[in-house]
């Protein structure tokens, strides 16, 4: 008889299979479920070290997102300027009501900085005052933050941040003019991309006057009457007029004027004829019409003096760099330019900073992730987000940006 037709053996044989099943499952069990808790906790636990470059209001504002984030263990700012070249800045900034509700989220105490209110909740302050603020407030966030003022960001710099343990962040924040980003291996190619209107700006100083922070005025449907150049303008061709802007403190004062781009004989005539005298009494026509009940009237000699302003209409233009967001293996190190240094348009609004904002409220996601992926399939998931991100910011400025910060009534 064979042994291996025995059934007392087949059933032990059997037996012996099912509880080997068993101690392997129970072994994959154990194994997953403990490597799920120390990813877990891992993931729990992973924290990574942000430098910032550029302590302007789009760099100040990312570091404090940052702070914020939970998933930093602590910031490194780089800034060029020393700390009374920032705290003194004139020039005003104008924080509309979705990024002061976001500015807030982060910790911004508005009821402490000296500013003012329209009714649609922007914020109007002086650009030194909000530096001031926010540098005010570094001491009491919940991670370490080594300031260095006056210190320009190098190829050195790099360097240092190559010897950095871990995982590390870099937020270029340093404008359209700033070198972090070359130093740091993204591309210096840009994309220009139309507005879709043409506009003019001027820039008064009134020396006597003191740095108040102002609400800004608006008008629009203006037509201008040329024919004292030699210009038969007023043959509007059933085109909208002009949309104008007075933004600014009380001692610099700006206006924007801007309109759809089209071929009225207006429009032609001040893209076309270059005639400083012109656009000149433009501005000041334009500024004693429609200023605060509160401000003197400009007389002509005192624009000729103090008043820079574009020579003729151009074409506004949004200028949006083709590598805002990438990742060095070598260094575990992401790269993220935000503010003017990944995207910036070629007219004052009194609202610039809003664009550089609305790329940070993307900022806390990405951070998220960028602090635990650990493959490259993940890696390149984390860019992909934060690139289209940073491309529905220019796509949503592109559609209606101009609209909503000249040509809604203010």
């Amino acid at each position: 008889m064979n042994c291996s037709d025995d059934p007392e053996t087949e059933a032990e044989d059997s037996l012996l299979a099912v509880q080997q099943l068993v101690i392997s499952a129970v072994i994959v069990t154990c194994f997953i479920a403990t490597k799920t808790l120390l990813d877990n906790l891992r993931r729990r636990q992973a924290r990574m070290t942000v430098v910032v470059v550029g302590a302007g209001p789009i760099g100040l504002s990312a570091l404090m997102v940052a702070a914020q984030s939970g998933r930093v263990s602590r910031v490194v700012l780089f800034e060029e300027l020393g700390r009374m070249a920032l705290f003194n800045k004139p020039h005003q900034i104008a924080l509309e009501a979705r990024n002061v509700a976001f500015l807030r989220g982060v910790g911004v105490d508005f009821d402490n900085m000296e500013g003012c209110w329209d009714g649609a909740g922007c914020f109007f302050t002086r650009l030194g005052v909000f530096q001031e603020y926010m540098m005010s407030v570094l001491g009491r966030l919940p991670v370490p933050v080594d300031v260095r003022l006056g210190v320009k960001f190098t190829r050195d710099s790099c360097k240092e941040l190559e010897g950095m343990a871990g995982r590390k962040l870099v937020l270029a924040c340093d404008g359209a003019g700033g070198q972090s980003v070359r130093h740091l291996g993204l591309s210096d190619e840009y994309i220009q991309h139309s507005c879709r209107f043409y506009g003019a700006v001027a820039a008064l100083e009134r020396p006597n006057e003191t740095q108040i922070p102002l609400k800004e005025r608006s008008q629009h449907n203006l037509h201008f009457d040329l024919t004292a150049y030699g210009s038969d303008s007023l043959e509007v061709d059933g085109h909208q007029g002009f949309s104008l802007k007075i933004f600014g403190t009380s001692r610099h004062r700006y206006m924007s004027l801007l309109i759809p781009k089209c071929e009225s004989p207006l429009v032609k005539a001040l893209r076309v004829v270059l005639d400083r005298s012109m656009m000149r009494n433009i501005f000041l026509k334009c500024f004693n019409t429609y200023k605060s009940d509160s401000e003197a009237s400009l007389s002509d000699s005192f624009a000729v003096k103090h008043m820079k302003f574009s020579p003729r209409l151009f074409e506004v233009k949004l200028s949006q760099r083709v590598d805002t967001v990438a990742y060095f293996q070598d260094t575990d190190t992401f790269v993220v330019a935000e503010g003017e240094a990944a995207r910036c348009y070629n007219i004052h609004t009194g609202l610039d900073v809003n664009i550089g904002l609305q790329g940070l409220h993307s900022l806390p996601e990405f951070m998220d992730q960028a602090a635990v992926c650990d493959s490259e399939h993940a890696i390149l998931a984390t860019l992909n987000a934060k690139t289209l991100s940073a491309e529905r910011v220019c796509k949503d400025f592109l559609s209606h940006g101009l609209r909503d910060h000249l040509m809604k009534p203010r």
